[in-house]
């Protein structure tokens, strides 16, 4: 018998805590050059992860049960400051939530 708890990877053990529910035993049968994952509270078969290329990069859609190719789109934590023209186009409501130092 397998358990997990908040989705976590199933296991024939709990640590004693309260939440867990059982889970469907995995596959014992897995082709090969696939690999077996525990996805959205069941077991997968699939195909492993192509290798990403620059700019790109693979993830899996449960859906549709493949591996899609998308663009990689960097972005910064960084807080930037807004400028007049930037703070005229916003409602007040919007404006309240910045701090000091995003508004220069």
């Amino acid at each position: 018998m397998y358990w997990t708890k908040n989705g976590s990877i199933p296991s024939q053990e709990t640590d004693g805590t309260d939440g867990w529910q059982q889970a469907p035993s995995p596959p014992t049968e897995i082709p090969e050059g696939k690999e077996l994952v525990w996805l959205n509270w069941e077991w997968i078969i699939r195909d492993p992860k192509p290798q990403d290329r620059a700019g790109y990069q693979w993830n899996w859609q449960h859906d549709t049960r493949s591996w899609v190719e998308g663009a990689w789109s960097t972005y910064t934590t960084e807080i930037q400051p807004l400028d007049t023209k930037q703070i005229e186009v916003m409602s007040s409501s919007q404006i309240n939530v910045f701090t000091t130092s995003q508004i220069a």
